[in-house]
């Protein structure tokens, strides 16, 4: 999907209660987003989509995915982030 290349997924940890993964968030590659804080609380605020900065884990410039919910809520949320990925992008993707 273009626009997914903006951030990088790194490998999460799997629990049997939660599961989730750290996303790195790449600041210079976005004209307005400078760090995983920005970034969670624009998400939040443009595309509903909750996550949790890095900072709050002691990781800067990640976030926090949890994949926990119905697949296909989870599917529209990924969809959300990489839309809002690419309206923020210093070069636009497809």
């Amino acid at each position: 999907r273009g626009g997914a290349e903006l951030i990088r997924c790194e490998l999460g940890r799997l629990f049997e209660v939660a599961r989730y993964v750290m996303v790195q968030v790449h600041p210079e590659a976005f004209t307005d987003l400078p760090d995983d804080q920005v970034f969670a609380q624009r998400l939040l605020k443009e595309e509903a989509v909750f996550v949790l900065p890095g900072a709050a884990f002691y990781a800067p410039n990640f976030f926090r995915v949890v994949f926990s919910g119905p697949e296909a809520k989870l599917n529209e949320a990924y969809d959300r982030i990489i839309e809002f990925c690419k309206r923020h992008a210093k070069t636009k993707t497809n």
